[in-house]
């Protein structure tokens, strides 16, 4: 029960050290999540808490995630001489060395696979505590208090004008990021979390919906419970969704937004969450994004209509990663190799681009990267993962009588972080795959049947009644 608590402890905290993403913080969350794996481990030996019925249902996600980290070993091995990159043999001849990768970057590549490692492990003690809907639960609503509060500190910081990001100036800063660097992640943060609270603010909706029996008494106990019920996840959704707006991040908004289609779609797919007062959900959400989005979208909407939904430069980018990807499209260079090995295809007109150096650490599409750094064969295996996952999500909409508003969230953030992932890199930066790990962990549990669930539940008094 305590690992549980421990490793949400991680997560949530990993967006306030500037989104995780220095080396001594990642090290950290990385060294944290082991740790409690292997806690948690030992545990299930000494106690045999198994699960084995619901590791079937991810045994191919299992299977393929293995052969990916095995490839990402061999690449960062020189036990392939055969298959070394052909720069490697021009750094032989000029240093006699017969040592040899296929990634340029062999210590990059290990640290970028000790990252993974850690979000896999978070998205497996996440499933398995998960299978228990009371944790499920308690995983949602402390997301969005979570996010809450760092949208919060956020906002007082912009809209303070203190130009700063937890205890570092930023004077040139003009958008709201709380404690990320860049704008881009902690609106994908948001998105995921706003996910959270519509899901809830839905459920809320649903459950006092049962009051109503008609008249004047029945119309008045429906708004009293959905009041009692509704109040923390609908501010919790002005707060972020402001916030979210404020990043002016395109993006950001923009895959948020069709995050939140995909809920409310996905919610009145099944029966179970359908009801006649859905529309006051709707009425209620359109009214108060109008409002949100009147009040705060000044600079979002200027950055639209001065730089419109495309970037040149990040065009041009795209189409010198895919020229790079065809040059190497099966071993790739490495994981986590970018950032050294781009460099040799930028052009003069990049270069050119830039009164001062520019560097391109990040493709800025997430896609074209991993088949740039892992090759063809792995990078679509990693993708399949996420596609698998979303699967679940999508079946268990159907399949789960009740509780599904889980499998919906899971395939709504997917949704959005895969726009997203198509014109930024927020799921390199460790605190949203953790973020998405540990949401996603929980909706795929709950997309199975928990009849065979035999781990420790969580107390009923420990998570925020909405039923």
């Amino acid at each position: 029960m305590k690992l549980f608590y421990c490793l949400l402890l991680v997560v949530f905290l990993s967006p306030l050290p500037y989104a995780a993403n220095t080396p001594w913080a990642w090290s950290l969350c990385t060294l944290l999540i082991a740790s409690i794996a292997i806690i948690w481990a030992i545990q299930s030996i000494c106690f045999k808490h198994y699960f084995y019925s619901h590791l079937k249902s991810i045994i191919d996600i299992i299977v393929v995630f293995f052969f990916v980290v095995c490839w990402i070993l061999i690449q960062s091995s020189s036990s392939l001489p055969n298959l070394n990159h052909p720069l490697w043999q021009l750094n032989n001849a000029v240093a006699n060395s017969i040592v040899g990768f296929i990634s340029l970057t062999p210590a990059d590549s290990l640290d970028a696979l000790t990252r993974l490692l850690s979000y896999a492990l978070v998205f497996f003690l996440s499933f398995y505590y998960s299978q228990d809907v009371y944790k499920a639960r308690f995983i949602f609503y402390s997301l969005i208090v979570v996010s809450f509060f760092y949208s919060a500190y956020g906002l007082i910081i912009y809209l303070g004008d203190f130009k700063m990001i937890l205890w570092r100036e930023e004077p040139s800063l003009s958008s709201l990021s709380s404690t990320f660097v860049n704008r881009n992640h902690f609106a994908t943060f948001a998105g995921l979390t706003l996910l959270c609270s519509l899901a809830l603010i839905h459920d809320a909706t649903t459950v006092s919906a049962r009051y109503n029996r008609g008249g004047n008494i029945g119309l008045q106990r429906f708004i009293e419970n959905l009041i009692t019920r509704i109040w923390f996840p609908l501010l919790s959704f002005i707060v972020i969704s402001t916030a979210l707006i404020l990043t002016h991040s395109r993006g950001g908004f923009f895959s948020s937004l069709l995050g939140l289609f995909v809920l409310l779609l996905a919610l009145n797919s099944n029966n179970k969450t359908r009801n006649t007062y859905i529309l006051w959900l709707f009425i209620t959400f359109i009214t108060v994004g109008s409002i949100v989005f009147y009040i705060s979208s000044d600079g979002l909407l200027s950055r639209l209509d001065s730089q419109g939904l495309s970037d040149p430069l990040r065009e041009l980018n795209y189409q010198l990663t895919w020229t790079a990807i065809l040059t190497n499209p099966w071993l790739g260079f490495g994981l986590g190799s970018f950032e050294e090995v781009f460099p040799l295809y930028k052009t003069m007109e990049m270069a050119g681009s830039f009164t001062q150096p520019y560097l391109i650490d990040y493709a800025h599409n997430t896609y074209l990267e991993t088949i740039f750094e892992l090759g063809f064969p792995a990078a679509m295996g990693l993708f399949y993962c996420f596609l698998r996952l979303a699967s679940i999500c999508f079946i268990g909409l159907f399949v789960r009588k009740k509780d599904s508003l889980y499998p919906a969230v899971g395939l709504a953030a997917t949704c959005l972080i895969a726009t997203h992932a198509y014109v930024d890199f927020s799921m390199q930066i460790p605190a949203i795959p953790y973020t998405y790990a540990l949401l996603m962990g929980a909706a795929c549990a709950q997309s199975f049947s928990s009849k065979n669930y035999s781990g420790p539940h969580c107390p009923d008094n420990l998570v925020p009644s909405l039923r």
